[in-house]
């Protein structure tokens, strides 16, 4: 077989000026690389925006663009001399760079194969899939696949059909079959191959760390929690999958909702090979339902504690896992290493659990959760959301207070993103919910993009959301000095209680 010089790239980020923006070494990348390393291919990742941490160009409307100049991505593109580019673009923050790059790749030469991967063109394959006609509509594009620079886009879990298209494509077999795969054909249409979800992920590979700039991740420190006990983070995840259906969440379309453990000699080893090569001092569990296995939890906890080192579970967990043994549950995470977790919690009212997210959770379980959690001695976190379309302004209100007394240490309220790929965003989309002005391409770079009940405007909204942070996570220093020092350290300050998320 063909071998070939494969370059990964993430591209920069479009950033708020004045907010938190956050970076960490993709798993997603890294696991591809590893995969088509092990097939013998010579592989680079190279994270633009990492590389070009201090350059921040000035957008205007507060936004930056974080990352190195074209001339820099050229001058690497170049020194690489790749014969087939995969792009990354995770988050729409990263769309405009990732095209930006796929335009500097044709420049250098137009017969590098170059090919979009990522969240954001599965979700938009998704929504473009769900997309109702209605009377005077224009039909749908995939705005990313309309972009010439892209030979194709290959979507879904891409871990091993990457590396399969490589191999076809460089040895001029006929990949038209292959799952996931996205083009634009001639005739204005485009060809859509079905998913092959990886119903075995423990043949999964331990992602390729060393491919990456660990050092420059850690010297940034804005890895996913927000109060990081280290900067020295790593980032795992231990399954795929989530049980739920949230109708604001892309798990369930990215990733299914049957959760699907790697084996736990394999997570072991990564973690202890983390703490060879780069001296790992913390771990943070990035999966979406880390919890929801009492058995393989329980298992993971056992090998954490021989471990030795703090972690948390940044993502959040679901507040109703094993409520007859829950108290176990989070001894267990406790003796483990766990300082915090996070609950998923998203509002305290009962109805926009049920008919507006579709969260199977009783509004009635939650307080047990924090109060069982903080029993053993864990840190509580909560995540709540508001501004859902449908929610009104008593029920967010309701919400707000439900949470201030609930006896969680520290809360991010945030406001509702409607995210491509999601039942929301199609509900946005049809009913054209955006308040005056704004639209998806705000979407990382302004808070507020919805019509929300009780509010003459975003502006306005966005204080409020502001001011509720605020005076929410200010509760826990004036209630409990001792426990805000345990969750803060010495040293903090205002924005480390605003930014929790």
């Amino acid at each position: 077989m063909k071998k070939a010089r494969v370059l990964l790239l993430t591209p920069n980020l479009v950033g708020v000026k004045d907010g938190l923006n956050r970076i960490q070494p993709s798993l997603g990348v890294m696991s591809i690389a590893q995969v088509l390393i092990d097939q013998g291919h010579v592989v680079k990742i190279y994270d633009t925006a990492l590389e070009g941490w201090s350059q921040k160009r000035d957008l205007g409307d507060n936004k930056v663009l974080i990352g190195q100049s074209d001339e820099e991505i050229e001058t690497a593109i170049r020194e690489f001399n790749p014969d087939v580019v995969g792009i990354s673009i995770l988050f729409s923050n990263l769309n405009y760079s990732g095209h930006n790059l796929a335009k500097i790749i044709k420049k250098i030469d137009k017969s590098i194969t170059v090919i979009l991967g990522g969240n954001h063109v599965s979700n938009s394959v998704v929504d473009y899939k769900n997309f109702i006609i209605q009377p005077g509509d224009k039909s749908p594009i995939i705005k990313d696949l309309e972009d010439p620079n892209f030979d194709f886009a290959i979507i879904g879990e891409s871990d091993f059909t990457f590396a399969t298209f490589v191999n076809k494509i460089i040895s001029g077999e006929d990949y038209s079959a292959l799952p996931g795969l996205a083009k634009k054909i001639p005739d204005g249409s485009y060809k859509i191959n079905p998913t092959a979800r990886i119903e075995d992920v423990t043949k999964l590979p331990i992602p390729a760390r060393n491919l990456v700039n660990m050092e420059g991740y850690f010297n940034i420190g804005a890895f996913h929690s927000a109060k990081s006990r280290s900067d020295r983070v790593l980032n795992v995840m231990c399954s795929r999958g989530c049980p739920e259906k949230c109708t604001f969440c892309t798990t369930p379309q990215m990733w299914g909702t049957k959760v699907r453990w790697r084996n736990l000699s394999d997570i072991v080893q990564e973690i202890k090979q983390g703490i060879s090569d780069f001296n790992i001092k913390e771990i943070q569990f990035e999966d979406d339902t880390l919890t929801a296995h009492k058995k393989n939890l329980f298992g993971l906890c056992d090998e954490l504690e021989k471990i030795g080192l703090p972690w948390c579970t940044p993502n959040g967990i679901k507040a109703n896992y094993h409520l007859a043994k829950q108290t176990d549950m989070f001894q267990a995470m406790k003796d483990s290493g766990c300082y915090q977790v996070t609950l998923a919690c998203e509002s305290g009212v009962q109805r926009v659990l049920d008919n507006i997210i579709n969260k199977r959770l009783d509004v009635s379980q939650i307080l047990p959760a924090i109060e069982n959690a903080k029993k053993v001695g864990l840190l509580v976190h909560t995540f709540w959301i508001l501004g859902y379309p449908g929610e009104t302004y008593e029920e967010m209100s309701e919400t707000v207070h439900f949470a201030m007394n609930s006896g969680a240490d520290s809360f991010s309220f945030a406001i509702l993103s409607p995210l491509p790929g999601t039942p929301i965003y199609r509900k946005v989309i049809r009913e054209n919910l955006w308040w005056d002005g704004r639209n998806l391409d705000d979407l990382m770079f302004r808070s507020s993009l919805l019509k929300v009940d009780g509010f003459n405007g975003p502006d306005e909204f966005e204080q409020f959301v502001s001011n509720v942070n605020l005076t929410a996570n200010k509760m826990l220093k004036e209630n409990n000095p001792e426990r805000f020092k345990l969750k803060y350290g010495e040293n903090y300050n205002e924005n480390d209680l605003v930014k929790q998320t």
